[in-house]
């Protein structure tokens, strides 16, 4: 077959594959007012995740810290549960073991390995980023995904459910199938995938290895898998999998590295705002005031705001404040609007409507099984995480729904477990709010649901028994137990006004234990204030008034019983009440009271319930006080409040105080961190003062600016000596690409110390990039500089560096050739081998050790070591080295 039939058949595969995988559907979620089938370009709203290396702990080290006595348990029952959570613990004490962070555009690039497996949590956004690479390279965008000219690599995307489903088909034969079905109209020639793959041109994206249901079928597929990959060996290849689903016997380390998906940090989220607007909204003036608005919704409720550091959650926060215009200020009717989104995209293809999944279940019975499941599940207790819901096991919960759908759909107890399988194996491949986490295991999405369903089961029953006595008993059993606190609190918000005051009455008269210390009660019955119950003044005048009283006897008492704890959760249930109808009142009494309360602390209560302006304006005055103490709390308090009206203030005090008094300002800008203060900083890079220079450049490496890069390459070459340390170490910081071409011309410096800034920044920042300009470096005459050089290549860890650090075996000195045998052992590539048995014979013992610590390394990952170093042996057998050599072969074939 031609090449030409074959590019000519490349270009139309990978127009048709960029069409099908370039929208991000919202698989089915609506919301009202929402067009259902509305969907987005890749391209516009993507958000590139951060990933991290996992480094797996031994088995010693997860079981001595996630150990838990099951002897306590006095039933099965119990025992299963403890196991479950002890499951759930190693699970986190696996996710805990991380290395480099970078962003996921470098997963090509970054790695050693040609094969890695990406581990992600439900809705982390696995099959987006697979889809954003295969189109990325099917629209010929293959330097967006960090890969440099010359790299042309065919796009193979398969989806390891729909894989699985067919019966007594290799996975080329899938993938042939699966072209020819949906890519192509003409006839796919043959062998057409076969020619990429044979010459290493293809990238191979497998998403999806947890959503095979049976655990016996999954293993065949993971045969498959190595199968594939072991016939085209010189193909790139990523592999997907929720971290729960996923075993770490399918794949080792040594073979394929195990990445992390991370959840998205502030500046993620806030990109992933501005993206959505923009290509949502024509009118740029209420674009931004959509992206305020919501970004504003989000820094408000910090419980909201662990919903959005997961992708999905955050999409679905996004269409509900795009079609509901703002987010209710009450966290429940959030919460009421997400579930109902959820379940709606369950049925998105009116699958429960027309019967298509379930026998006797409606959407309206699995709302209602959902909360009794949530009560039940809640009931078994608490993991410690507090994003994952609690781990049920699947006999455990087909028991529990069978028992409730038999009642539900008044059916046969053997009808009812039929329809519970289903349910079951339905929620098994469905993104939604109940999911497979693990082996056999359950949980909701995210705790936050689980909590809020709970809640509505509690007030099911109390309507269901017309018995308010359920809710006390609730607040009595529960008061105070972390586990219960979002639920006591979710269900008192949702209470009419009366009922919520009998219940914050009640947790009032609660006199718990030590609470004439600790003042629980009275915390807590102000987190519920915090909670805007609706009409509660109308209900009872006095009740919010007489809780505000004594939260401000204590802001203001000076007993030494009143400890910093205690202050401390006092002002956060104050500052809490903003923006409900309790705000008013609470900062009269304040401000009624001001001069008892500390004067930095009264403009953090202003700035907080409603008069910002004024308490930032009061700040930047107190930056200019001759105590070092008040200016230095301004100054952190401006941070906190982090508003852009502090700027300009800031920036004028810089110019007209003294030396010792521009770093409080210096900082709080840095803690602002919005675009108006990054700029602000980089212009305090050209500062006359080299200190005020200094710590601005400190707090832009802190931030991580890309927009600093510029000015902080001229900076490294400044006169003055201390100024390249800092240029340098906030370029790595930031981590960015972009910083590499300036970074390389620094390596020409004159200046040593200029050149090992450089080289330590090129290593931080950790991309193959760099490699030439590091290699130049290897040749350097200053022995620190190339033992910096060779530090940095091996942070790359890439088999490119290999040649350069090959060089410097032979350096003069003994520690830069120590170096060089520690960065080829990280390294771990086959191609060191005959350079670091090289150093076996090296003079310097420290150097034959290293290098013997090195080749150690290796040998776990590359059989063809022992034989390499047999033939060595056999070459030498009169060296005096030979020891060495045969010490290191006991390792390798007997260790």
């Amino acid at each position: 077959m031609s090449t030409e039939i074959f590019q000519a058949t490349k270009q139309e595969y990978c127009k048709q594959l960029a069409k099908l995988f370039d929208d991000i559907k919202f698989a089915g979620i609506v919301v009202a007012g929402q067009e259902v089938d509305k969907s987005a370009k890749s391209s516009q709203i993507f958000v590139m995740p951060d990933v991290v290396e996992e480094i797996k702990p031994s088995h010693k080290q997860i079981d001595s810290q996630t150990d838990i006595d099951l002897s306590v348990a006095d039933d099965l029952s119990s025992k299963r549960q403890l196991e479950l959570i002890r499951q759930q613990r190693q699970l986190a004490q696996l996710e805990n073991q991380t290395g480099k962070k970078f962003s996921g555009q470098q997963l090509l690039t970054e790695t050693s390995s040609r094969k890695l497996v990406l581990l992600g949590a439900p809705g982390s956004g696995k099959t987006t980023l697979m889809s954003y690479f295969a189109v990325m390279l099917a629209q010929n965008n293959r330097e967006k995904l960090g890969l440099k000219g010359g790299t042309d690599l065919l796009p193979i995307l398969v989806k390891i459910r729909d894989f699985a489903r067919q019966e007594n088909s290799s996975i080329l034969e899938y993938v042939n199938q699966f072209a020819q079905r949906n890519l192509l109209k003409k006839e796919l020639p043959a062998n057409f995938f076969e020619h990429w793959l044979e010459n290493g041109e293809a990238l191979i994206l497998l998403d999806g290895l947890d959503e095979v249901a049976d655990s016996v079928k999954r293993y065949e597929v993971v045969r498959q898998i190595e199968e594939f990959l072991g016939q085209f060996p010189q193909n790139r290849a990523i592999i997907t999998s929720r971290p729960a689903g996923y075993r770490r016997d399918f794949f080792h380390t040594e073979d394929l590295p195990h990445y992390q998906l991370q959840p998205f940090d502030d500046p993620k989220i806030e990109e992933f705002i501005k993206r959505w607007y923009d290509s949502r909204i024509v009118d740029s003036l209420e674009a931004q005031r959509r992206k305020d608005s919501l970004k504003k919704a989000l820094s408000d409720n910090d419980r909201i705001k662990l919903l959005a550091i997961n992708p999905l959650l955050l999409t679905i926060i996004a269409l509900i404040h795009r079609y509901e215009a703002i987010l209710p200020k009450e966290r429940h009717k959030l919460y009421e609007i997400a579930v109902e989104t959820l379940l709606t995209s369950w049925d998105s293809n009116k699958e429960f409507t027309n019967h298509l999944v379930f026998k006797y279940l409606s959407l309206h019975d699995l709302r209602r099984l959902l909360e009794i499941l949530a009560y039940w599940i809640h009931t078994q207790g608490n993991t410690g995480d507090k994003e994952g819901g609690t781990l049920i096991d699947r006999d455990e919960l087909i028991s529990q729904l069978t028992r409730h759908i038999e009642t539900l759909k008044q059916i046969a107890s053997d009808e009812a477990k039929d329809e519970a399988e289903r349910f079951v194996n339905f929620i098994r491949e469905r993104t939604g709010l109940l999911n497979e986490q693990g082996q056999d295991c359950y949980a909701f999405v995210h705790k936050t649901f689980q909590e809020y369903l709970c809640s509505q089961e509690i007030i099911y029953q109390r309507y269901n028994e017309d018995d308010f006595g359920i809710i006390l008993k609730h607040i009595k059993d529960h008061l105070h137990d972390a586990h219960w606190r979002e639920v006591l609190l979710l269900l008192i918000a949702q209470q009419k006004p009366k009922p919520a005051a009998k219940a914050i009455q009640a947790i009032l008269d609660q006199h718990s234990k030590y609470e004439q210390w600790l003042h629980r009660d009275l915390l807590f019955a102000g987190n519920c204030l915090a909670e805007n119950p609706k009409d509660l003044k109308v209900a009872d005048n006095q009740l919010a008034d007489e809780i505000l009283q004594a939260l401000l006897e204590l802001e203001i008492s000076d007993s030494p019983q009143i400890s910093y704890k205690i202050k401390s959760q006092v002002f956060q249930t104050l500052c809490s009440l903003n923006e409900t109808a309790f705000e008013t009142q609470a900062l009269q009494l304040l401000k009624d009271r001001e001069k008892q309360i500390n004067q930095i602390r009264f403009q953090q209560y202003r700035a907080a319930l409603g008069e910002k302006e004024a308490a930032i304006a009061a700040l930047i005055k107190l930056i200019e006080d001759p105590e070092y103490s008040v200016r230095s709390s301004a100054a952190d308090a401006l941070g906190k409040i982090g508003s852009e009206a502090a700027i300009a203030g800031l920036i004028k005090l810089i110019e007209n105080t003294s030396y010792d008094r521009h770093f409080d300002s210096i900082f709080a800008l840095g803690e602002i961190r919005s675009e108006a203060a990054i700029a602000a900083l980089i212009k305090l890079m050209e500062h006359p003062e080299s200190d005020v220079r200094s710590r601005a450049i400190f707090m832009l490496g802190k931030i991580g600016s890309e927009a600093a890069i510029p000015g902080l390459i001229k900076l490294i070459e400044h006169p003055e000596s201390d100024v390249p340390y800092r240029p340098a170490l906030a370029l790595g910081q930031i981590g960015s690409e972009a910083a590499i071409p300036g970074l390389i011309k620094l390596i020409e410096d004159p200046e040593s110390s200029v050149r090992s800034r450089a080289a330590d920044a090129l290593g931080q920042i950790g991309s193959e990039a760099a490699i030439p300009g590091l290699i130049k470096l290897i040749e350097d005459p200053e022995s620190d500089v190339r033992s910096r050089a060779a530090l940095a290549l091996g942070q790359i860890g890439s088999e490119g560096a290999i040649a350069g650090l090959i060089k410097i075996i032979e350096d003069p000195e003994s520690d830069v050739r120590s170096r060089a045998a520690d960065v080829l052992g990280q390294i771990g590539s086959e191609a060191a081998i005959a350079g670091l048995i090289k150093l076996i014979e090296d003079p310097e013992s420290s150097v034959r050790s290293r290098a013997a610590d090195a080749l150690g390394q290796i040998g776990k990952k590359i059989s063809s070591l022992v034989t390499t170093l047999a033939q060595w042996i056999q070459k030498h057998q009169n060296s005096k080295y030979v020891g060495n050599a045969i010490n290191l072969l006991w390792d390798l074939v007997c260790g």
